[in-house]
């Protein structure tokens, strides 16, 4: 489950170090950057829910099966929720970046700001 999850992530990083973000159009940019995140969290969500099943599938049929599923589920868990942090801390430091990198070329044109970033 994690090999495929660091895959997908590394991918969307990719993705996401392309994208178009001005400090011209900086509502543009902010929601640019809140819907690669959203397009992020969806799709490591469902390669999370594929790996999931596979796990549940491989608790044996019987006695322990129900141990097994819990674990499988608590393991899961925490991993979902550790990737979630990874991605919205992600997220939250490219608005920060953003806004910091827009801050600072307006004090380099000496130009004040018209907007709040």
């Amino acid at each position: 489950m994690a090999a495929c999850l660091v895959w997908m992530v590394l991918g969307v990083t990719g993705a996401v170090a392309q994208l178009d973000l001005d400090c011209a159009a900086p509502e543009r940019a902010r929601a640019l950057i809140e819907y690669a995140r959203l397009s992020e969290i969806e799709q490591v969500e469902d390669i999370h829910r594929d790996a999931l099943d596979k796990a549940l599938a491989n608790c044996p049929k019987g006695q322990g099966r129900q141990a097994c599923r819990a674990e499988q589920q608590r393991q899961a868990d925490l991993e979902w929720e550790r990737t979630l942090a990874e991605i919205k801390a992600r997220y939250d430091k490219m608005q920060k970046d953003f806004a910091e990198t827009c801050r600072a070329s307006i004090a380099l044109a000496g130009r004040r700001p018209t907007e709040v970033f």
